[in-house]
């Protein structure tokens, strides 16, 4: 199954890019990740990179997906402990996506959202797993510098229309800069169609 994707970010008013998301064909199907090292130091940036970078290579093959979810995930935050947090809760968000066919098995832990737009309203996934149908359904993957920016009308006419998914996720980005916040956070947007 073809799928069109698209991201852009920005860094906000801070000084080092805390997130980071990889993108990953795996066979017939596609796998996002997202990570959000919530802190504004070399230190977040680096959590969210080894985070996202621990799930994609360990996700290998499209059998048992929430099983490699749960295996990858337990990584992540082993490596976490081990490597930077020495011992303390990491402070990384971490959302990961896979879309098989009309399906789309999900597993997010920490702050970063997850959104199905079907040409009329938004949802939000608001369990930490599930599986999804997307049939019809544009799929945002997001940090919460865009939803510190932008408001869920705002987010549903920028996934509306049929310009590419990179187009989508540049604009969003773009309209995320357009508010000039103070303290904006870092955003990130990951579209899936």
């Amino acid at each position: 199954m073809s799928r069109r994707y698209g991201n852009a970010q920005t860094i906000g008013s801070l000084v080092h890019q805390n997130t980071y998301f990889m993108t990953k064909q795996v066979g017939e199907g596609f796998l996002a990740v997202l990570a959000d090292g919530a802190i504004d130091s070399v230190t977040g940036a680096y959590g969210a990179i080894l985070a996202c970078e621990t799930v994609a290579r360990g996700f290998v093959s499209l059998e048992d997906v929430e099983g490699q979810f749960t295996a990858q995930f337990a990584r992540a935050a082993a490596l976490l402990h081990e490597r930077i947090y020495k011992g303390r809760p990491p402070r990384v968000s971490l959302l990961a996506a896979c879309f098989i066919g009309h399906d789309m098995y999900y597993r997010n832990v920490g702050g970063l959202s997850l959104a199905s737009f079907n040409g009329r309203e938004l949802s939000l996934a608001k369990e930490e797993s599930g599986r999804l149908d997307r049939r019809g359904i544009t799929t945002l993957l997001c940090s919460q510098g865009v939803w510190q920016a932008l408001t869920e009308v705002d987010v549903e006419k920028l996934l509306s229309g049929r310009a590419h998914p990179y187009r989508k996720a540049q604009n969003m980005i773009e309209a995320v800069n357009r508010r000039n916040l103070k303290d904006q956070r870092s955003a990130l947007a990951v579209i899936v169609a």
